[in-house]
This record gives C-alpha cells, structure tokens and sequence, in this order.
C-alpha cells in the first residue's frame, strides 16, 4: 500500500472509529483498525466483533493494499503531524511509515489477513430513516438504557418502525423513556429490533448533520448506512418488555411548571442528598411545590416552586438524577408531572408544541 491523503480528512475518520475500539482484550488485533487504499479512496474499520464501523476519506492512491496498525497511536500520530498531507507506505513484514512534511514515523502493523470480517450491507435494500429524527429520539432515551450488563434485555433501545412513525424505547426497570415521531417509511409491517447502547451511541455521532440514515437487518445483524460510512451491530437476544401500556398510564394530579426552575431547584436540593441513592422528596399543595432531600452526614435542603396546582396534597420520592436527566432532554419551556399516589410512577412530558411524542415514566422512591 502507497498513498497520500489530507491530515484533516484522516483525523477526522480516525476519530470517529476511536469508540468501537475496545482498550482491554485479549485479542491484539481487535486494538487495531483496517486500513486499506483502493479505488482512489482510503477504508478504515474497527470492530470489537460486536459493533463495527466502516468509514473512509479520499486519497491518492499509488498502490492499493492493505494493513492493521494501532488505532489509538495512529490516532495520536495524525492529530500531532503538521498541516500537510501525510504519505503512509505499507514495508516488508507488516511494518508501515507515515510521513507528513519532516516527521517520519515506522509503526509495526498485523497483516489484513488477521482482521475479523465484517457484516455487509446488501445493495439497493433497506429503510430509509430521517436522520434528524432519529437523532432526536436517541437524545429523548438513550440515557434510560441501563448500565448492568447482566440484564442485557435492557442494555439496549428498541427501535419500532411503522408505515408512518419511527419511535424508540429504553428502560433501566426503574424508569422508562419513550419517543415517537411521525415519518413516512417504508416497511410493510411494524419492525422491531433491540439495538445495544453502544451502537446507539455511535450511530448519534454518525448521525449528526446528516439528512437520513438507511436501516437494514442482515441475518443477526442490524445495519446502518450513513452517507459513506456503515456501522453494524449484533442484534440483542431477549424480550423487551411490555411499554405500550406503561406509557399510556396516566395520574389524577397533574401540575404544570417551568422546566428551567425545576431544573435548578433539582440541582440545588440535591446537593445534601444522600450520594447513594440520589433521593429527592416532592411535595406538592395548592399553588406550590416543596423539594427536601436530606442526609444524616450532610444535612438538609428545601426549595419552594410555585406551579399551577389546585389539587390535593402529596408527598412522592425521585431519584434526582433520572429527573435531571428527562429535564435535560424535554426541550420545552414547561412540562407537566402526573402523579397518582406516594406508590405509583410518576410521568412527564413536555408541554407545547412539538415534532416529538414524549413520555417518561419514573417509579418512586420509599423514603
């Protein structure tokens, strides 16, 4: 291999597959990314054999060929070589050397042959999806997908695409953030598929400033094609759980309030919250909410937000961070809370026009 390409241009698709790689494994070649040159263009991949990514730049192409080498360090190297372009010839025994004006590098490579293959789109199928969307779905719910692997039902969002809708759910068991925007799509039927939280982070990098995405699901794989770049993803094996009737429950309370103000009265409260469990009480009357949380070690706090409430009086605990974390991505002046009773969920939605039907489901804390 014998190219020449823009150190801007490498940077950037080096960047992009930084995510997929995986920093601890015990196999050496899945820390390195695939370069290979052809066609008058340079292919780069990374895969942690769960989540790949296939993205590329244009080069001049001198001799086509192939080569792995450490995708963190020729990260380092490209960001760190002058303005100029950057030659990289591939050297007898899977050495390569990168020059850029008067730098010159050697870096020792694996050869292509020891890169796991990857999953393929198939040509001319698909569903096209609208990328601002999507995107904006990811924002409403990806940070509901629980952490714990164990549970790797949940360490996902289920994707639901309709005749006209896209929608996307996540849930950790303790809450649940629901998403559903109106889209002409072309599918026959309603599609369902669990996409794991990695890929649904990287596809909202690859997404951005993009018009659409197109969607594909090849035997065990899901498939995402973004302008030139693909990323694939295993599928998650398991049952989703049931949400259609989580989302659609509703409370006899009902109070409206400035997203902002909450917001900030969240953030002030829970700084004597307890560190473990984050817990916040919300305690509504007539004309006002009260937020309290306490700690036997720290001490306590209290905040009065005055809402639009004539109902009865209740007093309901909220872990602060998963209210923060809704309040953050409502995208409204105000939301409303719907509260029922100190034992059943709470649930918020933004209030006012908008492209996006939201809904988050939060369960109460015993206090």
């Amino acid at each position: 291999m014998d190219i020449t390409v823009r150190k801007a241009d490498l940077v950037k698709e080096l960047q992009l597959v930084q995510g997929i790689v995986e920093r601890k494994n015990s196999i050496p070649i899945l820390a390195n990314v695939l370069a290979e040159a052809r066609g008058g263009e340079l292919r780069i991949a990374a895969t942690d054999l769960d989540v790949s990514l296939r993205c590329g730049c244009p080069a001049q192409v001198k001799k086509e060929g192939a080569i792995t080498l450490s995708a963190k360090k020729l990260f380092e190297i490209a960001r760190a070589l002058p303005e100029s372009d950057v030659h990289i010839r591939v050297l007898p025994e899977s050495w390569t050397q990168i020059e850029c004006e008067k730098t010159t590098y050697k870096m020792a490579g694996l050869p292509r042959e020891d890169f796991p293959a990857l999953p393929e789109a198939k040509s001319g199928k698909g569903v096209e999806i609208p990328a601002e969307a999507l995107r904006d779905l990811i924002a409403r719910t990806a940070f509901a997908i629980t952490a714990e692997d164990a549970r790797y039902y949940l360490a996902g969002a289920l994707l639901v695409l309709e005749k006209d809708a896209v929608c996307m759910v996540a849930t950790d068991g303790h809450r649940l953030s629901y998403a559903r925007q109106k889209a002409s799509l072309n599918v026959t039927e309603t599609l369902k598929v669990l996409v794991p939280r990695k890929a649904i982070h990287e596809l909202a990098r690859l997404l951005e400033g993009e018009a659409s995405t197109t969607f594909q699901q090849v035997e065990n794989h899901l498939i995402f094609t973004v302008g030139d770049r693909t990323l694939a993803s295993k599928t998650i094996e398991g049952q989703f759980p049931a949400y259609e009737k989580v989302v659609e429950i509703k409370g006899d309370k009902v109070i409206s309030i400035s997203r902002d103000v909450l917001s900030t009265a969240i953030k002030r409260v829970s700084l004597l919250s307890s560190e473990r469990s984050r817990a916040v009480r919300v305690a509504i009357d007539k004309g006002h909410v009260d937020l309290l949380a306490s700690s036997p070690d720290l001490g306590e706090a209290r905040e009065r937000v005055l809402v639009e409430y004539s109902g009865g009086p209740l007093e309901i605990g909220f872990n602060a961070q998963y209210l923060l974390e809704f309040l953050s991505a409502a995208g409204t002046e105000e939301i409303a809370l719907e509260l029922k009773d100190a034992d059943s969920q709470g649930i918020l939605q933004p209030k006012g026009p908008s492209p996006t039907d939201y809904r988050y489901v939060v369960m109460p804390m015993r206090l």
